[in-house]
């Protein structure tokens, strides 16, 4: 009886999903992010803050990400945190940009990330697209 007991938790603690993974990413991007340099595309090009003559912060808090250029709120947007499938192989988290109700031309391209010690990559999900790399300030 009692290995019965034990298979039958086991199953159901198996069985179960949360998203804590997510919930979990999500701390883990929280904060902001000084915009060091992106590079890629067809070109092969690199951008930096001096480059562009300007600065980019971004600012991930619960479900918002904030884009601050030069010091000035340029944009507030809703993101969620999804497991999908990459045009690169395999499946990998990324952050997806909710578009609402938007009738604009924007296009927002699934990211995928990465953090290592205090430097965050993100990786636009498509062949021949940009990386940004990032550096945790808070």
């Amino acid at each position: 009886m009692k290995k019965f007991t034990l298979l039958l938790i086991f199953a159901i603690l198996t069985s179960c999903s949360n998203d804590d993974n997510n919930v979990s990413s999500k701390n883990n991007l929280k904060g902001k992010w000084n915009w060091i340099l992106t590079s890629g595309g067809f070109g092969g090009g690199g951008y930096t803050p001096e480059t562009t003559k300007q600065t980019k912060v971004i600012q991930f808090s619960g479900n918002t990400l904030k884009t601050y250029i030069n010091g000035t709120l340029s944009q507030t947007q809703k993101f969620s945190i999804q497991t999908k499938p990459s045009p690169l192989g395999g499946n990998r988290k990324v952050i997806v940009i909710d578009k609402g109700n938007s009738i604009t031309n924007e296009v927002y391209i699934d990211q995928s990330f990465e953090i290592i010690g205090k430097k965050l990559y993100l990786r636009d999900e498509c062949v021949d697209c940009y990386t940004s790399e990032y550096e945790r300030i808070k």
